[in-house]
């Protein structure tokens, strides 16, 4: 869904994003560069640190002082942060960028709404208006668990 490049020379290497990786072992998600699958891959990398209700808080086992030492690094590392809606610790320097990514998507979500309402307004009888309202539907349903019904 996502895959946004993100400017390197904003990480400021405290490595406190490998140290603090949120993962629901029971679901098998994790919710380090938004909401996505746990790969085994990533998995064997994952030592469990603290344990809060259904998340496990865990470290990368190839984190060595504050730097990664994973030759083999999975498609998740190489590609964080790709997602608007990534975990960031505090001080993390991509925080300014990902937050302004992810109000662009929540303003588009907003002026989906907008639309939607336009359209009742106009003919809920007209199956083409209705067509645009379910697609407007669908596009701010992918955003659901990110808090969409809220923006």
């Amino acid at each position: 869904m996502y895959n946004i490049s993100m400017n390197k020379d904003f990480c400021v290497q405290c490595g406190e994003c490998c140290k603090n990786i949120p993962v629901d072992f029971d679901t098998g998600q994790m919710y380090f560069d938004g909401i996505q699958p746990l790969t085994a891959e990533f998995k064997k990398m994952l030592v469990p640190v603290n344990k809060t209700k259904n998340i496990t808080f865990c470290s990368c086992k190839y984190l060595v002082e504050n730097l990664c030492t994973n030759p083999d690094k999975p498609e998740e590392c190489v590609k964080y942060p790709s997602s608007p809606f990534a975990f960031l610790p505090l001080g993390c320097g991509y925080y300014g960028e990902i937050f302004i990514k992810s109000e662009k998507i929540k303003q588009k979500i907003r002026k989906l709404k907008e639309e939607i309402i336009h359209y009742e307004l106009m003919s809920s009888k007209d199956k083409n208006i209705q067509k645009i309202i379910n697609h407007h539907q669908t596009m701010i349903e992918k955003y659901k668990a990110y808090g969409s019904d809220n923006w």
